[in-house]
């Protein structure tokens, strides 16, 4: 069932502010930002697909480049409005679906960034890659947790050169502020109440620090980037 919502454009809705704070209390795309900025020049054009709350746009309409933000979440965008007007940015916003561009339209930029978003597409990581290349798109930079079928990708567009390639385990905790908020955020979730065990497995899970309720985690995160070759 969760596989099924969580592609849903008003499960984002919902979970935005758990997004939030996660966002808040982490430096999960710290890396990421140090790496993708290597790849970009003022005045690159790029489609930053599933764009949040900004955290990799604004970095990038900061160096220069024009950025279009592919977030089809009405509160997701909320808050890149709001933090536009934080930034003191310009940022454009296409509400559509990943699912509703063509290729043409991909094809008129320069870089496609894709982080932790295509396997949340209706084709799926693999479908949603071969979209993106059939573009002929000048090069694409993915970050993804998900395992996806990389050589096959590789054998059906041998007309991109795969420049880099860097995997490593990053922190993805989360930091509550109540317990009430712990067990707010689970239940919605599992979209209901949670049983008492579950209750008491997450009290033995948590830690306390800094006035903070933290639910610690790690993940693998892996970074691409293509380039097309002339």
């Amino acid at each position: 069932m969760m596989a099924n919502e969580i592609k849903k454009t008003s499960y984002w809705d919902e979970y935005a502010k758990w997004y939030r704070l996660w966002r808040e209390h982490n430096s999960y795309h710290e890396p990421i930002k140090e790496i993708l900025l290597n790849f970009v020049s003022s005045g690159t054009k790029v489609l930053d697909i599933g764009a949040g709350d900004g955290v990799l746009s604004f970095p990038l309409i900061e160096k220069g480049c024009y950025v279009t933000a592919l977030e089809p979440s009405w509160m997701m965008q909320n808050y890149l409005h709001e933090k536009a007007r934080k930034y003191g940015f310009q940022v454009k916003i296409d509400s559509r679906r990943f699912e509703d561009l063509n290729v043409f339209e991909l094809g008129q930029y320069d870089i496609a960034l894709a982080c932790n978003s295509l396997h949340l597409t209706e084709v799926g990581i693999e479908s949603a890659l071969c979209k993106i290349f059939d573009s002929g798109i000048k090069s694409v930079f993915l970050v993804t947790e998900k395992v996806f079928s990389f050589d096959e990708i590789s054998l059906l567009f041998p007309n991109y050169k795969l420049y880099f390639n860097y995997s490593y385990l990053c922190e993805s905790s989360f930091a509550y502020h109540s317990l009430d908020e712990v067990f707010e955020h689970w239940q919605f979730k599992y979209k209901r109440e949670l049983f008492s065990w579950e209750r008491d497995k997450l009290l033995k899970s948590l830690s306390y620090e800094k006035e903070h309720f933290w639910l610690r985690d790690f993940t693998f995160v892996n970074i691409f980037y293509w380039r097309r070759l002339k």
